[in-house]
């Protein structure tokens, strides 16, 4: 498994989605900085901060930013054993297709850490040149921990798009979308029970974020029950890849192949 989470790295050389997605990262707290300076004088926060801007850059990246470019770069990175027409080349080795598969959303899952932590430096840079008041080493800790492990957590919420978009060509547009709904419905979702169900609000319940400024509520979510949805999203995710076979066009491709062999 680690030679094909290696590999992937490799490949991801030749391929420009990173750069995307890292400049879409970087437009999270640029989005927030920018939001805070369009209000009007009497909505403006007057003791914003950076402390104020990497808070609401975790919003920003539960809501919209690490759905989105999870589910881009994931599917992207599994797409293109599709248009390069190498999944049915990588099948014929000792490689079995729960093995790709597994491999593919490892190294997603890694690249949805590295975005966290990405992001929470460049929350400090686009701070730093916008000039505002610094923030304690204490506070700092406590808001890098909550975006690399929010990460995590939102990577585990579109875990089953990743998969569902394994098993056909060009699917991961689709998920992409799915994935912002899933993040933007989670203004919805914002009281009680539904608070710590719902896989978002989940996630941002189980870093320990308080929601009550950007939703309006100060209603605090289970931990607890929030943990276990996402652990029942986790397995769902396992099921899924373990019941995965391979793509029907891929398995055509191999029988051809096979026919073809015993013709000769």
């Amino acid at each position: 498994m680690t030679a094909i989470i290696k590999t992937e790295f490799q490949k991801m050389k030749r391929y420009h989605i990173l750069l995307i997605a890292l400049i879409g990262m970087f437009c999270s707290p640029l989005l927030q900085l920018f939001s805070q300076f369009a209000m009007n004088d009497a909505l403006k926060d007057p003791y914003y901060d950076l402390a104020a801007l990497l808070e609401s850059t975790i919003w920003g990246n539960a809501q919209i930013f690490l759905p989105v470019m999870i589910t881009l770069t994931g599917g992207y990175l599994i797409n293109r054993e599709y248009t390069d027409d190498t999944l049915k080349n990588i099948l014929t080795v000792p490689v079995s297709f729960h093995r790709f598969l597994w491999g593919k959303l490892l190294t997603s899952g890694i690249l949805a850490v590295g975005f966290g932590i990405y992001s929470f430096f460049a929350a400090i840079i686009v701070g730093f040149f916008a000039g505002l008041p610094k923030a304690g080493f204490s506070v700092l800790t406590g808001y890098f921990f909550q975006m690399a492990g929010l990460s995590v957590c939102i990577y585990i919420v579109v875990l089953p798009l990743l998969v569902i978009d394994s098993r056909k060509k060009g699917r991961f547009m689709g998920g992409a979308v799915a994935a912002f709904l899933v993040g933007y419905a989670c203004l919805f979702f914002k009281t009680g029970i539904l608070r710590s169900v719902y896989p978002v609000s989940a996630a941002l319940t189980v870093v320990g974020f308080d929601m009550a400024e950007y939703t309006g509520t100060a209603s605090q979510g289970n931990r607890v029950l929030a943990v276990l949805v996402l652990g029942i999203i986790l397995l769902v995710s396992v099921i899924l890849v373990c019941c995965c076979t391979v793509p029907q066009e891929d398995r055509g491709q191999k029988k051809t192949r096979g026919r073809k062999k015993s013709i000769r």
